[in-house]
């Protein structure tokens, strides 16, 4: 079956036939496309509103159609380079309760050959995304969300079983991913200016990449988001909706505090983290011990948030010299949001107060 590659490839005829193992006796009558008015980076994005011939069937009316960048060079330095579209499309198939709320997923498709996608994901609206702009609170709601995923799948061996999902000992993945972001260091310094403890962590991480791997394979693992920020989830509004993460591309069989450390170093800006974020990885550790994680002390906690900083910070890393950064800057921009405080600084700052050097240098 054809995987669209534009808006106007969603007609009614094509959702009839990739919608028909759901739709039982009804039919998709009309629909209405609008493109996204915001570019995206690894995905395009299209709006379906969908008139059925029984409204009772069952499927969302409002459907988000994630599908194919158009992008060749997000196509061949990006998507297949680190695999996202097979990942993401791998998670819907099967992992419909992961544990932290997702949209439904009414169709999924992928080409590995051609390196196309496509997923029909139910419209979140009400809730909506604060993009980079994310408030302290829903810093908080997202945290207090992390022990339902994470004690769901602790150091549970069938994900071990999952390659579609980035491992911990994925030498080909994080070789190539500590490597690039130490590569980069050049283009970071020029982005960003004051970028010494970035560049310190990453020649460390690349240097010690064997001592890296073998001590993260010592740490206790769960299913982890991989790029668990604001701008990957929904939340409610005066209108309703409920919280939901999104955009399941960078997947990882690693320390659940990896996530943690991502929504908090960037979320928070330096003042609101010092206050709060020994209060939120408090709670989230609580919570894991209340669902069932045993053998899991809080200094453990510690020590793998120290990581996690310096695994979201090589992401940043990769992204800023990756990708069309002038999207982010106009985005932020818009949002009123220092972009290059939430991409380097405020997770570059939380490194020196979580002692990540000295971590890095210790292993």
């Amino acid at each position: 079956m054809m995987i669209p590659a534009s808006p106007e490839a969603f007609t009614a005829d094509w959702l009839n036939e990739a919608l028909a193992p759901k739709l039982g006796t009804a039919s998709v009558q009309d629909v209405a496309v609008k493109a996204s008015d915001v570019p995206g980076q690894t995905a395009e994005i299209a709006f379906l509103d969908i008139t059925y011939s029984d409204s009772d069937c069952g499927l969302p009316t409002s459907i988000v159609a994630k599908y194919t960048s158009q992008n060749p060079q997000v196509i061949t330095d990006i998507i297949a380079n680190y695999d996202q579209y097979r990942r993401e499309s791998s998670f819907y198939r099967e992992f419909p309760d992961v544990g932290i709320a997702t949209p439904e997923c009414v169709y999924v498709d992928y080409d590995h050959g051609k390196q196309e996608v496509v997923l029909l994901l139910a419209n979140l609206s009400p809730a909506e995304s604060p993009s980079w702009a994310v408030s302290d609170a829903q810093v908080a709601m997202a945290v207090g969300a992390l022990p339902g995923l994470h004690a769901k799948w602790w150091q549970d061996p069938i994900l071990r079983e999952k390659d579609w999902i980035v491992q911990f000992d994925n030498r080909d993945f994080f070789g190539a991913a500590y490597g690039a972001a130490h590569m980069v260091a050049p283009i970071i310094k020029e982005l960003y200016g004051d970028v010494e403890v970035t560049q310190r962590a990453m020649a460390l991480m690349a240097g010690k990449f064997d001592a890296m791997l073998a001590w993260t394979a010592t740490r206790p693992f769960t299913f982890v988001h991989g790029d668990f920020h604001a701008k990957q989830m929904f939340f409610p509004t005066d209108a309703g909706g409920e919280f939901a993460v999104i955009d399941w591309q960078f997947p990882y069989v690693a320390q659940g505090a990896w996530d943690v450390a991502r929504i908090i170093g960037l979320g928070l800006a330096d003042e609101q983290r010092r206050a709060q974020m020994e209060g939120l990885v408090a709670g989230y550790h609580s919570a894991l011990l209340d669902r069932g994680v045993t053998d899991y002390s809080r200094e453990e906690l510690n020590v793998d948030i120290s990581f996690g900083l310096a695994v979201s910070q090589m992401t940043m890393v990769i992204a800023s010299a990756q990708t069309d950064i002038t999207l982010i800057e106009r985005e932020c921009s818009d949002l009123g949001v220092d972009w290059q405080d939430m991409m380097l600084y405020r997770t570059q700052n939380a490194m020196l107060e979580w002692n990540t050097l000295e971590l890095l240098e210790s292993i």
